[in-house]
């Protein structure tokens, strides 16, 4: 073989091979320098790690509000039937109730044979019987005595001679003078007051002088309701205040005057008579 020639130029490349298998992983190498801090990212959520060991019982909390009261709840079904109960202790005896009423009598029995005659001891009283039927109605009784009436007299005309004030309605005016007072007549100059002795109807007046510049009202009444009033509550000079009625009385029947304000004396009077009986 002869001597190697001059070295020629570079040829043209050649085309690219394929790529070769990957070379085995190479030694670590040292940590590069810390890098200067990036701008703030936001990441996706990592995953949910495993979950740690529990921690202490912590110490109980304070006690919450009270919650509001629920809803009632649905009615439940109706339970079964329990087992019947172990008899209970006998109850204490109660009271003796009344007597019934007494039952129809009986009819009568079958006569016995007669014993022989001995001597006992008296036997005790039988039932009453029912009663009797009832007898012919009696001839009708003498008409009895009427009180006589007629010859008996009512009247009365009483005064005051002194001046009287009441702040109530309800105060009876009471009197001090008896100018008439026939026998059959029951009055209370202190209350003012009329009882009826002899039932009738009956006749009563009133006149009353209140002073100037004041009121007064006067009420007639028959036990305690009014029949009759007078007013007046000018305050100009005084003035007369007057009224009757005509009532038909009972037994113990009571008329009398109640006033409220202030009357004069010597020209105050009450008077009444019986118009007639009853």
């Amino acid at each position: 073989m002869g001597p190697y020639g001059e070295l020629g130029s570079k040829g043209d490349a050649g085309q690219q091979g394929e790529i070769g298998p990957i070379g085995p992983l190479g030694e670590r190498g040292a940590p590069g320098n810390t890098g200067s801090k990036g701008d703030d990212g936001i990441g996706l959520p990592g995953k949910i790690g495993p979950r740690g060991i529990p921690g202490n019982v912590g110490t109980t909390g304070l006690t919450g509000v009270k919650g509001q009261k629920g809803l009632p709840g649905p009615v439940g079904q109706v339970g079964q039937v329990g087992p019947n109960g172990p008899p209970g202790s006998k109850g204490e005896t109660g009271e003796t109730g009344p007597i019934g009423p007494m039952g129809e009598r009986g009819a009568p029995g079958n006569s016995g044979t007669r014993g022989d005659d001995g001597v006992g001891l008296p036997g005790k009283i039988g039932p009453r019987g029912p009663p009797g039927l009832v007898g012919v109605k009696g001839q009708k009784g003498k008409p009895g005595e009427t009180p006589d009436v007629s010859n008996q007299r009512v009247a009365f005309n009483v005064k005051r001679t002194s001046r009287f004030t009441s702040s109530s309605h309800g105060t009876r005016l009471p009197f001090q003078e008896t100018k008439t007072l026939l026998a059959d007549t029951s009055f209370d100059l202190g209350t003012g007051t009329f009882t009826c002795n002899v039932p009738g109807t009956y006749v009563f007046m009133f006149s009353v002088l209140k002073p100037s510049s004041s009121s007064l009202w006067v009420h007639l009444r028959e036990n305690e309701d009014i029949v009759a009033s007078g007013h007046s509550d000018d305050s100009g000079p005084s003035e007369q205040v007057s009224g009757n009625a005509v009532l038909v009385l009972q037994r113990e029947d009571t008329v009398y005057l109640t006033m409220y304000g202030t009357v004069y004396h010597d020209y105050t009077s009450f008077s009444g008579f019986l118009l007639y009986p009853a």
